[in-house]
């Protein structure tokens, strides 16, 4: 394993690579940040670079305890909650009386916690007095989306590292340089993947369905442009069947409505899904207010959100897109 082969977040493996070369590695970090932005890809590449033997700025991969590491059988390596569910309070004893055991065979010993925020309230204030009196060998890595989710008590004694979302244009580098993405896939990838540069490489590398989805939305809504008022309840079963997914569904329409103001108006570099080009000319020659439209998905997605009967937020949402287009 590499830092390199962790997409992103360089300002978090500078600071990480510098705290083991000034020997100012702290006895817990707490990384935050949404799925997907290699928080336990990096948090291993941490783990191996304590273990190394010849570290530099990059795990040699080739001491024995890398080669451990990389064939997931090094003894003072501990990954807790691997399918990040709840964590009781007997995993945390487990942990505690395991920190209190000198190291196997390295200087330290490392735990990685994932999704730290499921512990229950008695296993955080057991973990909370492992923080109260640290072990000088030990190293714990709590894996959050959100650090607010966790104990003030733990957030306090523990440093915070943020994963922050990459911009657009460096996911289009990116893509270009190590999968050499032609560019209306990589435009496409940066934007749905919303700075999450490992769900962009998932987009392009087709293990990730949001642009069948997007695909499957904008028919859907060229068929509510063209349908008429009485059969567009029949529309309704998509989002019904699709309810889990909404806030994704709004946001590809929402994206779809700025590329058909974008085509109204001659701006065709700016559309983002040119392969429907053709389709958003068309319906922006239809259209008579974009801003209206958007105002009635953020709307709709408030009241979504507010726990406003889904059925009639749709229903209402359906009927209002098709009076825009008449």
């Amino acid at each position: 394993m590499l830092y390199d082969q962790v997409a992103g977040q360089e300002e978090v493996k500078t600071s990480l690579i510098r705290s083991i070369n000034n020997d100012q590695v702290s006895h817990c970090y707490i990384f935050e940040g949404p799925k997907g932005m290699g928080k336990y890809e990096l948090a291993m590449v941490f783990a191996q670079s304590l273990f190394c033997e010849n570290f530099d700025s990059d795990p040699c991969n080739r001491c024995p305890s890398c080669i451990k590491v990389n064939s997931g059988n090094h003894p003072d390596l501990h990954i807790i909650n691997n399918s990040e569910t709840t964590i009781k309070r007997e995993e945390i004893d487990s942990l505690v009386e395991s920190i209190c055991i000198k190291p196997y065979e390295s200087k330290k010993k490392v735990y990685i916690i994932k999704a730290a925020d499921k512990m229950t309230p008695q296993a955080s204030n057991t973990f909370l007095k492992t923080l109260e009196e640290p072990s000088g060998d030990a190293v714990v890595i709590l894996l959050t989306t959100n650090e607010n989710l966790l104990l003030p008590t733990v957030m306090s004694r523990c440093q915070t590292v943020k994963f922050r979302n990459v911009s657009k244009e460096k996911i289009k580098k990116y893509l270009k340089e190590n999968y050499h993405t032609e560019d209306t896939l990589s435009d496409l990838a940066a934007e749905y993947s919303k700075g999450i540069l490992n769900k962009a490489v998932n987009i392009v590398n087709g293990n990730d369905d949001i642009l069948k989805q997007r695909e499957e939305v904008i028919k859907l809504f060229d068929n509510i442009v063209n349908s008429d008022s009485e059969l567009i309840y029949e529309l309704e079963s998509y989002f019904e069947e699709n309810k889990d997914s909404i806030d994704t569904i709004i946001e590809i329409i929402m994206i779809w409505i700025r590329d058909c103001m974008f085509a109204q108006n001659n701006m065709d570099d700016l559309v983002l899904n040119k392969d429907f080009k053709q389709l958003a000319k068309a319906h922006g020659q239809l259209m008579e207010s974009s801003n209206n439209l958007i105002e009635l998905m953020q709307y709709t997605s408030n009241n979504i959100k507010s726990n406003v009967n889904y059925k009639l937020s749709i229903d209402n949402m359906l009927l209002k897109i098709q009076e825009v287009f008449k």
